[in-house]
């Protein structure tokens, strides 16, 4: 046995781990919990110790990130290897269409609405921190694969992508029937709008804003008329 192989098993341990307890949340938020979910709930959900959940997250918050970092993650992996024939949009586009990534789609939505069900402020204070640091280790992992692209190019695409997603989110948390956030009875169909509207929002940064109307003589019918 080598320790190469020892490491592999032991860190897809990690990860199963992981995924059994963020899975563990998302049963726990199917019952529909009326306060904030505490550290002993999750554990005793998971099968662990509160002691465990800590190894494995820092706080309770990082477990509610955790899908977006996922996300990320393979999003990065699925980007096509540099050519002069494909954009990193189209790229990214591309990935928006594997199975991975609309399954982990869903678990960003999911956990979002139950962040922002008691928060004016669409996105709860950790879970935007989050987003931001998800901006930046994007940015590391895209200039790492794509080394020969220009760094401040990648930059502002990266917070592009993260801003657009967080664009499609809130358009989505708009248009959702006000019981979900009550009984996070959050339905196939309604995931599924949720990753139209992030490839919308890809497809908007891909193809630019030069149609959008700012003139008074726009032909543009006004929501709800």
């Amino acid at each position: 046995m080598t320790t190469q192989g020892v490491g592999t098993r032991r860190e897809q341990n990690k990860l199963a781990t992981k995924q059994a307890i963020v899975d563990a949340v998302a049963q726990l938020l199917k019952q529909g919990p009326s306060t904030a979910l505490t550290a002993n709930e999750i554990a005793d959900s998971a099968g662990i110790s509160r002691r465990t959940l800590f190894n494995y997250f820092p706080t309770v918050d990082a477990i509610f990130s955790y899908p977006l970092h996922q996300l990320l993650d393979a999003m990065v992996d699925s980007l096509a290897e540099p050519s002069e024939t494909i954009t990193l949009l189209d790229s990214i586009l591309q990935g928006l269409k594997s199975d991975e990534v609309a399954q982990l789609l869903g678990q960003v939505a999911y956990f979002g609405v139950y962040l922002c069900a008691d928060d004016a402020n669409i996105y709860h204070p950790a879970n935007g921190n989050e987003w931001q640091q998800a901006t930046n280790d994007l940015y590391s992992k895209v200039v790492a694969r794509y080394p020969q692209v220009d760094s401040f190019a990648v930059r502002v695409l990266t917070h592009s992508v993260l801003g657009a997603g967080q664009a499609a989110f809130e358009q989505w948390l708009e248009q959702l029937p006000a019981s979900v956030s009550d009984n996070m009875d959050i339905s196939d169909d309604l995931i599924a709008a949720f990753h139209a509207l992030v490839t919308k929002a890809m497809n908007t940064l891909d193809q630019g804003f030069a149609l959008l109307p700012i003139n008074s003589t726009s032909t543009s019918t006004p929501k709800g008329i």
